[in-house]
């Protein structure tokens, strides 16, 4: 998001925000396996585990609940951001006709 707003040109703009997004992205996997293999740190995994998770039920409900609520959440805030980019650039298109004509 900062570099987003420090650069000037939208489109560029997007561009390398994408592109520091993949990088991140890529960065994902290294952190989850030196947890794996270095567990001196944090705990082993609790929730997805191949002999079942180790949390208490009464605890995995509400988070199971929580989680389902906060992706729906992102996905709202995602649909109604996209939605206000369109409105921006149609906004921005006529204003860029109106001032040519």
């Amino acid at each position: 998001m900062a570099l987003w707003s420090a650069i000037e040109d939208e489109d560029k703009a997007a561009r390398l925000a994408a592109i520091l997004c993949l990088c991140g992205a890529l960065n994902l996997p290294i952190v989850h396996f030196s947890v794996e293999w270095w567990s001196t740190l944090h705990q082993g995994a609790s929730i997805l585990r191949l002999d079942g998770p180790t949390i208490h039920p009464d605890m995995l409900g509400p988070l199971a609940v929580m989680a389902g609520a906060f992706f729906c959440l992102f996905v709202a805030l995602t649909l109604t951001n996209m939605r206000s980019a369109i409105q921006r650039r149609r906004v921005e298109a006529a204003r860029l006709r109106g001032a040519s004509a």
